[in-house]
């Protein structure tokens, strides 16, 4: 399984399974990460393989949805495209909220806080993010079933910095007033 993602810039990465947090348990941070950077995600679950997939047939391509938010250690990234590539493949970084929602309930409000205070919001997104972004990857890459397409809804933000932080943080996020994501950063 692996998580296809439509950048904000609109490029395609993936990032490896062992990056998924499926549970919204707290973040234990190496020493090596000093600062973080997170964006927020929309996903789908991909129900059938495919390759070079026609915006017409993409509907057919996956069953189910939900959102969650994407960190990076920021200062991994410097500038090199290796240093997004292990940005990219740090563990438990993918905060992806199960269960999955049916595509019916496609719309509602995503709201996330950083330390209980509000950061993001947006609402109403719908199936023609999902295809566009499913059909673009599909064109460099095959899809399995299992996969994840995440499209980032926002450029990354610099939220977190280990000499500012010194204790936990937390970050919260709902979904039409559903608790999606509660969980603290832990620095080690």
């Amino acid at each position: 399984m692996n998580i296809v993602v439509r950048t904000y810039s609109g490029r395609t990465v993936v990032r490896p399974d062992t990056t998924w947090k499926r549970l919204s348990e707290d973040l234990f941070l190496p020493d090596s990460v000093r600062k973080l950077s997170y964006t927020p995600v929309l996903f789908a679950h991909i129900s059938r393989a495919g390759r070079a997939v026609g915006r017409h047939f993409a509907g057919r391509y996956y069953d189910s949805f939900n959102y969650g938010i994407l960190l990076y250690p920021e200062d991994w990234i410097d500038g090199s495209p290796e240093g997004f590539a292990a940005a990219s493949c740090l563990n438990h970084t993918s905060m992806l909220s199960e269960p999955l929602r049916p595509m019916e309930e496609l719309g509602g409000q995503l709201e996330i806080h950083l330390d209980h205070q509000p950061d993001y919001s947006v609402q109403g997104h719908s199936r023609g993010l999902i295809e566009q972004a499913l059909c673009e990857a599909t064109q460099i890459l095959f899809v399995r079933r299992g996969d994840l397409v995440a499209i980032e809804l926002a450029p990354r933000k610099l939220f977190w910095d280990r000499d500012m932080h010194k204790g936990p943080f937390s970050i919260q996020a709902t979904y039409a007033a559903e608790t999606l994501l509660d969980f603290q950063i832990i620095p080690e």
